[in-house]
């Protein structure tokens, strides 16, 4: 059941805007066995990275939220704590690694790099509006060799954001934080 909630945000200014907010009942420990959590990937910008960004409460607790989960090996997340996901996959909303703009876009770790394979296609919500931009990941170790890690990076557009919630502050975090699903691909 979704529910309709509303919040006051304070900007940098000082101002409160209001901003109206769709949110799910808290998952918890409730979810029937059988059940998994697959979020398509607008209601990972929706329902997660824009309730991050406007610093409201998540759909629920299942995706974690990590400082730069960009920059850690798949060996170094903790992906048996998605306990609703499927194995070796996880969720989390994380700042943005830093990129370099016309260049191939590699993000190292300590034993090896993510390497971007695909990058900004669109992702459209449910009434065919573009909600953000994907991007893919492939890990590759120190040596050059391909894994079966890939990590997916969802982007949010400023368009989504309630334009009474969209001061400079939000603005700023549209472009600090990202969704991402890690999945080891069979």
């Amino acid at each position: 059941m979704l529910m309709d909630k509303s919040k006051v945000l304070p900007c940098s200014s000082g101002e409160h805007v209001d901003a109206k907010v769709v949110a799910e009942k808290e998952i918890g420990d409730n979810l029937p066995p059988g059940y998994y959590f697959l979020p398509s990937p607008s209601q990972l910008i929706e329902l997660y990275l824009v309730q991050k960004i406007l610093g409201l409460p998540m759909a629920s607790d299942i995706v974690k939220i990590m400082d730069f989960v960009e920059h850690l090996d798949p060996n170094q997340l903790n992906l048996d704590e998605f306990k609703y996901s499927r194995d070796n996959e996880g969720y989390y909303i994380t700042k943005k690694a830093e990129r370099k703009m016309d260049e191939e876009t590699t993000i190292k770790t300590t034993t090896g790099y993510w390497k971007e394979t695909k990058s900004n296609s669109h992702v459209f919500n449910k009434d065919r509006q573009i909600a953000g931009y994907k991007n893919t990941f492939t890990f590759y170790q120190a040596d050059g060799e391909e894994t079966a890690w890939r990590l997916n990076e969802y982007t949010a557009i400023p368009d989504i954001v309630p334009l009474d919630a969209l001061c400079d502050t939000v603005r700023a975090k549209v472009d600090e934080y990202v969704a991402c699903k890690i999945r080891f691909k069979r």
